[in-house]
């Protein structure tokens, strides 16, 4: 894993946010669609929305070293590992998908992918084996984010995650061989929200929670 690379990549988007505002203003700009499909506070809702965001995306290098030592400790870091260094490679070697103005805003492209790769793993684990491999869920904060991309674009990162996973994650003889590893019988550890994860303000919450904004 590349994690100390991935934080400076980060931090270097947020000292640039930090400088020029350029994502804060793009949020400004976008108010009335949001306000549409989340529950934002009436007192500084882009400056919310910005630590939502530097949160949501400083909340990636932790899950996958989160993921990684869960992995080495229940025996199946082989089969974790290909999707470590994919969610790792879209900071360090971001597909190509449309530039942005805002360093800020591609890292957040990067955290979406990242997140919503680990839940897909994390759902098929579930489905699979019956315990989370993250015990983490972020699905709301994956929604809010789905949201604040705007539905077309978020759709389009929705699609590669699915085309990236869809062979990994559809070969049953991949779970057969988890099942037989050692400590995939191990209780699972509770399992935190996406909130407690990312620090979300409580005043940011779906308007729609029921599968919004979600590519099938």
């Amino acid at each position: 894993m590349h994690t100390p690379a991935i934080r400076e990549t980060i931090a270097s988007a947020v000292r640039t946010e930090r400088a020029t505002g350029q994502l804060a203003l793009q949020l400004e700009e976008q108010m009335p669609r949001l306000h549409q499909k989340l529950v934002l506070p009436e007192r500084a809702p882009v400056a919310a929305l910005m630590q939502f965001i530097t949160d949501y995306i400083e909340s990636v290098p932790g899950c996958l070293s989160l993921v990684n030592a869960v992995s080495k400790r229940l025996g199946f870091h082989d089969y974790a590992a290909p999707f470590l260094h994919m969610a790792g490679d879209y900071f360090l070697q971001p597909p190509r998908i449309p530039a942005h103005d805002s360093p800020l805003e591609a890292v957040l492209d990067a955290a979406f992918l990242a997140h919503r790769l680990l839940e897909e793993v994390n759902d098929h684990h579930i489905r699979h084996l019956h315990q989370p491999l993250l015990p983490v869920d972020m699905t709301e904060a994956n929604i809010i984010v789905h949201h604040l991309l705007g539905d077309e674009f978020a759709s389009k990162l929705e699609a590669l995650i699915q085309s990236a996973t869809r062979q990994l994650l559809c070969r049953e003889h991949a779970w057969d061989m988890v099942r037989n590893m050692p400590g995939t019988a191990a209780a699972p550890d509770a399992v935190i929200c996406s909130c407690q994860l990312v620090g979300s303000p409580p005043q940011i919450r779906l308007r729609l929670v029921s599968g919004a904004g979600r590519a099938g």
